[in-house]
């Protein structure tokens, strides 16, 4: 697991009591999102040890940075840096149910043809499973087959490039003519793409690619290197990104607040702000960001469970859990792990059959 902390705070040192006090705070925190105090984890948690003792123990945790007090007369909650504590040291992957695991596998199989479409259902299912907030990228991992392109003249230095797909699919984008190129050429250009290209299934115009082209139409199209780079960026879609379980994130006392849950949906919306989140390299299978602001400044107070998904060593999917720091780390993980096992096996079914 990616731990995503600094060096120097590895060398943990607490003794069994102060960590099984610890358990018990964050445990009872995630229940009710409250502070907690000596009497309750006495009366609940059965450790053996005295109320006195108890919040002795728990002065401690917070000299050390393991805790924090939110108002004076108030119970401890657990700080960023005993979170850390938790995941790195306590926390167990909690088992997933049969009843989930047939909702998982029922929902991969059913759209298994379309690996975007799996990742789309799934962002609903683990949202309900979890209850919190989830996002994810998908591509559709199939090589687009272009239909055809047209240069539709916009002024005397600029045409849209219109490109279409087999699918229907329609992309464009305003290219600047080439220097000493008429519209003229530039038709030309396009008849002899849409016949060389025509049903043929393609990622890119790499070098190779166009060169076949241009022996094979016996014309020089050094002057359309403009138009050939706009061309990729229509055969290299980008990433879907779906979310779900914004309900289940109202729902959580932390976001009550309407001008923090403003900053969250506004977050949603920006697309490349997510896929770059989704996208950051990973050293392990769950990445575990505690505090995400250095991810983004609107998830400041959120954590993040990070899972990234591969088919032949390429990334063809990402999901992110969100959800307020004391979410219940050990159930995520538990379902992401799932959920990982059942996609791979899924992923590696196709490229099976590709061979």
């Amino acid at each position: 697991m990616d731990k995503n902390r600094n060096n120097a705070e590895q060398k943990y040192v607490l003794d069994e009591r102060k960590q099984k006090i610890l358990l018990a705070i964050i445990q009872d925190y995630a229940l009710t999102a409250e502070p907690v105090g000596s009497r309750t984890i006495a009366r609940k948690y059965n450790l053996g040890v005295s109320s006195a003792t108890i919040r002795n123990e728990m002065q401690d945790l917070e000299d050390e940075g393991y805790l924090a007090q939110p108002h004076t007369s108030a119970g401890r909650i657990p700080s960023i840096k005993g979170y850390r504590f938790y995941v790195d040291q306590l926390m167990k992957p909690m088992p997933v149910s049969n009843k989930e695991k047939s909702l998982i596998v029922d929902t991969i199989q059913t759209h298994s043809t379309r690996i975007d479409e799996v990742f789309r259902q799934i962002t609903k299912v683990v949202a309900s499973l979890t209850h919190s907030l989830l996002v994810t990228t998908a591509d559709s991992h199939r090589r687009v087959k272009l239909n055809y392109i047209r240069f539709l003249p916009l002024d005397e230095k600029r045409v849209i490039l219109l490109a279409v797909t087999d699918e229907g699919a329609v992309t464009n984008a305003v290219v600047p003519i080439p220097e000493n190129i008429t519209i003229e050429e530039l038709q030309f250009l396009a008849d002899k793409l849409n016949y060389f290209l025509h049903g043929k299934e393609i990622d890119k115009l790499d070098k190779n690619l166009l060169l076949t082209f241009q022996k094979a139409v016996q014309y020089d199209i050094s002057s359309f290197s403009n138009i050939f780079t706009e061309l990729n960026k229509v055969l290299v879609p980008k990433q879907n990104v779906y979310s779900g379980g914004i309900a289940e994130l109202i729902e959580q006392p932390e976001f009550q607040n309407v001008e923090r849950m403003q900053d969250i949906l506004s977050l949603l919306e920006e697309r490349d702000t997510l896929r770059k989140i989704l996208s950051q390299n990973m050293e392990e299978p769950i990445a575990i960001h505690i505090g995400a602001g250095n991810l983004s400044k609107s998830l400041s107070d959120i954590s993040i469970v990070r899972a990234q998904f591969f088919a032949d060593n390429d990334v063809i999917g990402s999901i992110a859990v969100m959800g307020p720091t004391r979410m219940q780390y050990g159930k995520i993980i538990g379902v992401i792990y799932f959920l990982q096992h059942q996609l791979n096996e899924l992923l590696k079914n196709r490229s099976g059959n590709n061979e």
